[in-house]
């Protein structure tokens, strides 16, 4: 072949390659555009830690249309950037789809926290995220302040609240609890801890009573009848006491127990309140499990109020507990012992309060002496036949506008007494017995 013809054969090649259309290359196909919007949290929502967070997520597609078939799953990202949990969110009413609540873990990192929400029909696919806050519990604050770790005592949807909280880390006491209201008698859950630094060596029952009336002093949220006997078990490692209380009222069911932690060098007072609480859990082992001591905490905080430093209670001598008086023959005295010697400006408080109907009727006596005679006059009051009484030593700091002292405690209150008196059989009382609300 003449280089003619091989040169006019190559040009021939070169052209038929380069006119022939290339090879056709597969492409995905683009997924269609799903648009995802997150209505729940918001970027203002503030969830404590220990609390439930529950998504809501709206899904359209392109045209605008709700797509309630669409399959949209959440990540949660805490404010060091970690994914922490993922959780499905199912369609529910109104075409939007809504997750199971995910408990924001106690002891987490506060601050800015992530849900990312992302969801996919087959064809079609979108995203979206939005920031919200987290904070600290009131277990996580108390561990701050206080050096002990313990959870939201609440149960049956209760909400609960700090309603007392005194001292410092050193000495302190908390009362953390609340009720759920219902018809006369209401849901309540209340924990109490009070703790004092020092080994106080109880060595028995009548040691710890003691040290929890003239120590502690005030104890419950309601004042307390009686303290049952203690007796010695082992509570989370530690050598304790336990033992029953009596409240204003036998709905209250109480328990507290008392324990020396030589780790914090302090002694610890639980105590736990609840009122119809399910028959089927020991609510007061429960609370009291979650407490944990913590010194590595270096905990320096102080409550709003401070501990007030007190003398003991005054003993209450009679009449004894729950007496009953039938009749207004015999007079009613009501004794105590002396706590002191007193100064001239030094005097004790007696307050006698009563029901009737739906109220509470308080009154105030003022004597130097420890016994005190009920007056003939209430029996005649309308009221439901129980008559509470309690003692305290003040002193004077004033004259009220009815010649009595004005004054401040300088002992803690005593347990809270009462004593029934009825109308003997047959004879009617001069008013209408209105008592809907059982009285002890």
């Amino acid at each position: 072949m003449t280089t003619a013809r091989i040169l006019l054969a190559l040009l021939w090649t070169w052209l038929a390659a380069g006119c022939a259309p290339a090879p056709a290359t597969a492409t995905p196909e683009s997924k269609l555009p799903l648009e995802v919007r997150v209505r729940y949290p918001l970027e203002e929502t503030v969830v404590k830690m220990g609390q439930s967070l529950k998504c809501i997520v709206e899904v359209r597609d392109v045209s605008g249309a709700l797509v309630p078939n669409a399959e949209v799953m959440l990540t949660i990202t805490n404010a060091a950037g970690e994914e922490v949990a993922r959780v499905p969110a199912l369609a529910g009413s109104g075409d939007i789809h809504r997750s199971q609540g995910w408990t924001i873990p106690h002891r987490s990192e506060v601050g800015t926290w992530i849900v990312t929400a992302y969801a996919t029909t087959g064809p079609a696919e979108g995203s979206a995220a939005v920031q919200f806050s987290v904070v600290n519990s009131l277990s996580e604050e108390l561990l701050r302040k206080y050096g002990f770790w313990v959870e939201d005592p609440t149960w049956g949807g209760i909400e609960t609240q700090i309603g007392r909280e005194l001292g410092d880390a050193q000495d302190g006491a908390i009362i953390w609890g609340g009720a759920r209201p219902a018809q006369h008698i209401f849901p309540e859950t209340w924990l109490e801890i009070r703790w004092r630094s020092g080994d106080f060596k109880l060595e028995s029952s009548e040691q710890v009573q003691a040290f929890m009336l003239d120590e502690l002093g005030n104890l419950g949220f309601t004042p307390l009848r009686e303290l049952g006997q203690f007796e010695r078990v082992r509570f989370k490692g530690w050598d304790a006491w336990q033992g029953k209380v009596r409240g204003q009222y036998t709905r209250f069911d109480g328990q507290w127990v008392v324990f020396f932690a030589p780790e914090a060098g302090k002694t610890y007072a639980i105590g736990t309140t609840f009122v119809q609480a399910p028959a089927d859990r020991d609510l007061h082992t429960a609370v009291r499990e979650s407490f944990e001591v913590h010194p590595e905490v270096m905990a320096d905080g102080s409550a709003p109020a401070p501990l007030p430093r007190l003398l003991p209670t005054p003993d209450l001598i009679g009449p004894p507990l729950g007496t009953r008086f039938i009749g207004a023959a015999d007079p009613i005295r009501l004794t105590w012992a002396p706590l002191k010697e007193l100064a001239a400006d030094e005097y004790y408080l007696l307050k006698v309060d009563f029901n009737y109907r739906e109220s509470n009727t308080s009154l105030y006596y003022s004597t130097r002496e420890t016994e005190f005679t009920l007056s003939r006059d209430l029996y005649a009051t309308p009221n439901c036949g129980v008559f509470n009484w309690q003692v305290t030593l003040m002193r004077q700091t004033g004259i009220r506008e009815d010649g009595e002292p004005r004054g401040e405690p300088i002992s803690y209150s005593s347990l809270y007494w009462y004593v029934e008196w009825r109308y003997p059989p047959g004879e009617a009382a001069p008013f209408t017995p209105q008592c809907p609300n059982p009285q002890t």
